[in-house]
């Protein structure tokens, strides 16, 4: 028999169900039931459900298949789909994670079915409203009765909006926490297709900003293309399939001296940036992920939710309009090329230091026991 009080998380994307990693092995240590739900934005098992596999955890325990027709399809089918799966198992309390469709479906979901809102990563804020994580963040705060934050950042932005403090718990980054976990894997394990010597630079693109866009695409792929040449080195990509397809239909080849691979799985992908030199992305969580294993990145965009990285020097930022300039390519190239020391995540006393999976079960027995 499942243990009770049950907690239903939902999770729907990559960063979603690495989340939901440290949160699950937490909770089976404390003896509390979860009911796991896979609200189905990214449908592909490569981008999800493997993970929980790979990292020892059970698969999810419902998983919803909403139309991919459209965005807005797309979510009221999560919608309807989280609604019934909450009537039927009656939880305790709902879990959602960080910014994504899935995340504010879970949220609308448990608002309207009278069901306590727990939201992991509460408070951050890019200041770009033309993101949808943007407004789904806001939106998901704003129904939350409990908010969950990564850091004093967080806590603090949540404060100045008018969030009462009590109901704020500063738990640290639960993501920290799958990642040095598998850090000591890492250190004789390669990625297959790994080059044999040179600098390597792991890119990962995959946002609407960035690849929906021609000329920013062949901007970006350029600037790789001349960061190999220019170096020697070599750049390993795993290619998102929305980039793939785009490539496809603007005409646009992949530079020499890149090695195209499918999308990692999760400890591959830890491996990636545990031995790169550095990293080009415009992904939210992999920003992260590379300093947690020590590499520094470029992230291609004008504005992140993780300010803490920039100001610690983890993170540089690359405006992607930039590549529509004369030289922008070039420039990214310089900035791909710079020097830079990164300081150690453990160091930094940023993120909770591997304990917020402790932390948040400790406020979830106090919030939903």
């Amino acid at each position: 028999m499942t243990p009770s009080p049950r907690i239903l998380t939902v999770v729907g994307s990559r960063p979603e169900f690495i989340k939901s990693v440290a949160l699950t092995r937490e909770l089976a240590n404390r003896g509390w039931g979860q009911w796991l739900v896979h609200a189905g934005q990214h449908p592909d098992d490569h981008m999800g459900t493997d993970f929980l596999t790979e990292l020892g955890v059970p698969p999810p325990d419902a998983r919803l298949r909403p139309s991919q027709a459209s965005r807005s399809h797309r979510l009221a089918d999560m919608l309807t789909g989280l609604a019934e799966q909450m009537d039927e198992v009656g939880p305790a309390a709902v879990v959602v994670y960080g910014d994504t469709d899935a995340t504010v479906a879970g949220a609308l979901a448990a608002h309207h079915a009278g069901v306590p809102l727990v939201h992991v990563e509460a408070g951050l804020r890019s200041g770009d409203r033309t993101m949808p994580e943007e407004h789904n963040r806001i939106l998901t705060d704003s129904l939350s009765d409990l908010l969950c934050t990564t850091g004093p950042a967080a806590s603090a932005q949540l404060r100045a909006e008018g969030v009462n403090p009590d109901r704020i718990l500063e738990v640290g980054d639960v993501m920290l926490d799958v990642a040095l976990g598998v850090r000591e894997r890492l250190g004789n394990r390669l990625p297959q297709g790994w080059p044999d010597e040179g600098s390597v630079l792991v890119v990962t693109l995959h946002r609407p900003a960035t690849v929906d866009d021609a000329d920013r695409l062949h901007g970006a792929l350029e600037a790789i293309g001349d960061w190999v040449s220019t170096t020697g080195g070599q750049a390993v990509f795993p290619v998102h399939p929305r980039t793939r397809s785009n490539m496809e239909r603007f005409g646009l080849a992949m530079p020499e001296g890149v090695i195209e691979t499918p999308p990692f799985g999760y400890v591959d992908m830890q491996s990636a940036l545990f031995h790169a030199d550095r990293v080009l992305t415009d992904s939210g969580g992999l920003q992260k992920e590379a300093w947690f294993q020590g590499t520094p990145g470029v992230v291609l965009r004008d504005a992140t939710e993780w300010k803490e990285l920039v100001e610690v020097g983890a993170s540089v930022l690359f405006d992607p309009a930039r590549l529509l300039e004369e030289g922008g390519a070039a420039a990214l190239t310089t900035e791909l090329d710079r020097e830079r020391s990164v300081p150690t995540v453990e160091t930094s006393g940023l993120f909770g230091g591997g304990q917020a999976a402790s932390r948040l079960v400790d406020g979830l027995m106090r919030f939903a026991g």
